[in-house]
């Protein structure tokens, strides 16, 4: 069994001064004898993005505090330091360094690390603290539902440790992007968890309780390998890559409405249930194919049509885009319906998103209630920073100079980014009133528990 070696994430500075003598590790050139592109980088070219990582990016950022800034000048001085450096192991400790900022914006871009190392036949979405299998290749379709336990005997506990040390911010939000540590060999057994980068065996609780273990191994490049935020795999509908090749939890048409047509951006429904109408947004900027201006006009237009009684706003998987672009339909939402305005949330709601639900629970505190799981990041955070691409891995980093405060709007701070200060967000706090989060259970029952919150809510009422 490997030595286990974890570059330690943080939360607070007092346990990054815990942690900051935590090991790197200096020498792995073995991680990059899998193939692919990257790993014929040479030595310079690597310390070239090293460096590239230091001016661009690291001197740049303002998320980091002291410690912090400290504890990355520390890993970056060894990384200068080790006599040999593979692409897999500067990937990992470039990207921790990111996440010692401990804030989401400020993080090495998930799907360019999944693209970059090989993965398995798998994909693992979180659930509470559970990381389930939504989709598989076809010969492991036996593993669909199947509870991550352990991989190479490493239980979950250690694993989520260093998985999480990759991305910044909350617990919830670093889980989001776990699964591309956790389903990929050259990425664990840089982090010590895997024997070998080309494979390692994975033990599964199967939702009918049995143990089974499986040795699965790591590829690269295939033509039809999803990639995509996690969850899009709450979707049992392919990507185009995909093809016949992969295999989902659920069957089409068993998903709750809020899991169906994962490529429309923007969506509405009556809902006589709920004695009002739908929204979902997922993004909240311009999709590929669709307006968000014009989306949110013919939103307004069906409310004023249908006249109903509450609305309910879906933006569970919503990651962000432009604050503005919403800002006065937040606004104006609760004076379109006599009734609740039910705002669902999620740790997938991050960024834009935040914003957005921030300037609606502000319009009418009373009236608008949040359900579902906390938002992706604090109620301050950093933002507004356009990234670097590392010259030679095509590694992308997330940068953050700006801040954001929803709690006091700003106030005291001469940093905050100028859309929030000119249209402040002050609200006590984003904590759902009505805690309802999409469980593994009721996932794989095909229900929707946030919409089920918001009917109980309004029959109890009624």
């Amino acid at each position: 069994m490997p030595t286990l070696r974890l570059r330690s994430f943080q939360f607070t500075s007092l346990a990054l001064a815990c942690l900051s003598a935590a090991p790197l590790r200096a020498q792995h050139a073995d991680a990059a004898t899998s193939g692919g592109p990257s790993s014929a980088l040479t030595s310079a070219q690597l310390r070239a993005d090293v460096a590239a990582f230091r001016s661009e990016f690291f001197a740049r950022d303002k998320s980091f505090s002291p410690e912090a800034r400290a504890e990355g000048e520390r890993r970056l001085a060894a990384l200068d330091a080790s006599p040999e450096l593979s692409p897999t192991h500067m990937d990992v400790v470039l990207a921790q360094i990111a996440a010692l900022a401990d804030n989401g914006h400020t993080h090495m871009t998930a799907g360019g690390l999944a693209a970059r190392h090989n993965r398995v036949g798998v994909r693992f979405t979180p659930f509470g603290t559970e990381f389930r299998v939504l989709r598989t290749l076809a010969p492991q379709a036996n593993l669909l539902g199947a509870r991550l336990v352990a991989i190479d005997g490493h239980a979950l506990d250690t694993l989520r440790t260093a998985a999480r040390s990759i991305t910044g911010g909350t617990a919830a939000w670093r889980d989001r992007f776990a699964n591309v540590v956790l389903e990929s060999p050259e990425l664990l057994h840089d982090l010590g968890l895997s024997a070998s980068p080309a494979e390692a065996l994975y033990a599964f609780e199967t939702m009918d309780g049995r143990r089974i273990e499986v040795r699965l191994a790591g590829e690269r490049g295939r033509a039809d390998s999803p990639t995509a935020p996690t969850s899009r795999w709450l979707s049992p509908t392919p990507l185009v890559a995909e093809g016949d090749a992969w295999r989902t939890l659920l069957a089409a048409g068993g998903e709750p409405w809020a899991l169906q047509e994962p490529t429309r951006a923007f969506r509405w429904r009556a809902a006589p249930d709920v004695s009002g109408m739908v929204l979902q947004l997922r993004m909240t900027t311009d999709s590929p194919t669709e307006n968000l201006k014009d989306a949110l006009a013919a939103m307004t237009d069906a409310i004023n049509a249908a006249h109903p009684v509450n609305v309910v706003l879906d933006m569970r998987q919503n990651g962000g885009g432009d604050l503005t672009k919403a800002r006065d339909f937040m606004k104006a939402l609760p004076k379109l319906v006599s009734g609740r305005v039910f705002v669902l949330t999620s740790p997938w709601t991050f960024s834009a998103a935040i914003s957005s639900v921030g300037y609606l629970k502000q319009a009418a505190p009373d009236r608008v209630t949040i359900v579902g799981e906390e938002v992706g990041d604090r109620m301050m955070f950093w933002a507004e920073g356009r990234g670097t691409t590392l010259p030679n891995s095509g590694a992308m980093i997330g940068l953050a100079t700006q801040r954001h405060d929803y709690q006091t709007g700003c106030k005291g701070y001469t940093d905050c980014h100028g859309n929030v200060v000119s249209n402040p967000i002050a609200v006590p706090s984003l904590v759902p009133e009505l805690p309802a989060p999409w469980t593994f259970e009721t996932y794989a029952k095909g229900r929707d528990p946030g919409m089920e919150a918001v009917m109980a809510a309004i029959n109890k009422v009624m």
